[in-house]
Protein backbone atom coordinates (compact mmCIF):
# COMPACT_ATOMS: atom_id res chain seq x y z
CA UNK A 1 0.00 0.00 0.00
CA UNK A 2 2.88 2.46 0.62
CA UNK A 3 2.63 3.48 -3.21
CA UNK A 4 -0.71 4.03 -3.18
CA UNK A 5 -0.01 6.32 0.02
CA UNK A 6 2.92 8.15 -1.39
CA UNK A 7 0.63 9.16 -4.57
CA UNK A 8 -2.24 10.30 -1.94
CA UNK A 9 0.75 12.79 -0.68
CA UNK A 10 1.25 14.38 -3.47
CA UNK A 11 -1.99 14.43 -5.31
CA UNK A 12 -4.45 17.32 -5.86
CA UNK A 13 -7.31 17.64 -2.57
CA UNK A 14 -10.20 17.25 -4.66
CA UNK A 15 -8.91 14.20 -6.49
CA UNK A 16 -8.15 12.35 -3.25
CA UNK A 17 -11.26 13.00 -1.95
CA UNK A 18 -12.94 11.44 -5.45
CA UNK A 19 -11.29 8.37 -5.42
CA UNK A 20 -12.05 7.84 -1.57
CA UNK A 21 -15.30 8.66 -2.31
CA UNK A 22 -15.32 6.43 -5.36
CA UNK A 23 -13.63 3.48 -2.95
CA UNK A 24 -16.31 4.14 -0.68
CA UNK A 25 -19.24 3.62 -3.16
CA UNK A 26 -17.51 0.66 -5.22
CA UNK A 27 -17.17 -1.68 -2.03
CA UNK A 28 -18.50 -5.03 -2.94
CA UNK A 29 -20.04 -3.44 -6.17
CA UNK A 30 -18.84 -5.84 -9.47
CA UNK A 31 -17.80 -3.93 -12.78
CA UNK A 32 -21.07 -3.28 -14.50
CA UNK A 33 -21.87 -1.40 -11.38
CA UNK A 34 -18.65 0.59 -11.39
CA UNK A 35 -19.10 2.20 -14.58
CA UNK A 36 -20.87 4.75 -13.80
CA UNK A 37 -19.69 5.33 -10.66
CA UNK A 38 -16.62 5.85 -12.37
CA UNK A 39 -18.22 8.27 -14.80
CA UNK A 40 -19.80 10.18 -11.95
CA UNK A 41 -16.19 10.60 -10.69
CA UNK A 42 -14.75 11.87 -14.02
CA UNK A 43 -17.82 14.43 -14.25
CA UNK A 44 -16.55 15.30 -10.80
CA UNK A 45 -13.02 16.33 -11.51
CA UNK A 46 -13.77 17.77 -14.97
CA UNK A 47 -16.09 20.48 -13.21
CA UNK A 48 -12.90 21.24 -11.45
CA UNK A 49 -11.19 21.30 -14.53
CA UNK A 50 -8.68 18.48 -13.01
CA UNK A 51 -8.28 14.92 -14.87
CA UNK A 52 -6.69 11.46 -13.34
CA UNK A 53 -2.59 10.59 -14.28
CA UNK A 54 -2.10 7.58 -15.57
CA UNK A 55 -0.65 6.60 -12.39
CA UNK A 56 -3.58 7.77 -10.21
CA UNK A 57 -6.05 5.57 -12.73
CA UNK A 58 -3.56 2.79 -11.75
CA UNK A 59 -3.99 3.25 -7.96
CA UNK A 60 -7.44 3.23 -8.51
CA UNK A 61 -8.27 0.87 -10.41
CA UNK A 62 -5.88 -1.32 -8.22
CA UNK A 63 -8.56 -0.32 -5.37
CA UNK A 64 -11.32 -0.84 -7.02
CA UNK A 65 -11.04 -4.29 -8.28
CA UNK A 66 -9.23 -5.67 -4.63
CA UNK A 67 -12.10 -7.61 -3.74
CA UNK A 68 -12.60 -8.91 -7.33
CA UNK A 69 -13.18 -12.22 -8.22
CA UNK A 70 -10.32 -13.29 -10.94
CA UNK A 71 -12.96 -13.13 -13.68
CA UNK A 72 -14.19 -9.37 -12.81
CA UNK A 73 -9.99 -8.60 -12.65
CA UNK A 74 -9.17 -10.39 -16.22
CA UNK A 75 -12.37 -8.26 -17.75
CA UNK A 76 -10.72 -4.75 -16.32
CA UNK A 77 -7.24 -5.72 -17.76
CA UNK A 78 -9.17 -5.98 -20.69
CA UNK A 79 -10.82 -3.11 -20.85
CA UNK A 80 -7.67 -1.33 -19.81
CA UNK A 81 -5.88 -2.51 -22.66
CA UNK A 82 -8.50 -1.14 -24.82
CA UNK A 83 -8.91 2.08 -23.30
CA UNK A 84 -4.93 2.35 -23.34
CA UNK A 85 -5.39 1.06 -27.44
CA UNK A 86 -8.05 3.64 -28.25
CA UNK A 87 -5.70 6.27 -26.33
CA UNK A 88 -2.55 5.81 -28.91
CA UNK A 89 -5.18 5.85 -31.94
Amino acid sequence: MTGQEDIFKNMHPVKAQVIRELEEKANGKDMKSLVPLIMEAMQKLKAHNLSFSQQEVSVLLEIMTKDMSPAEKQKVEMMKRVVKNKGKQ
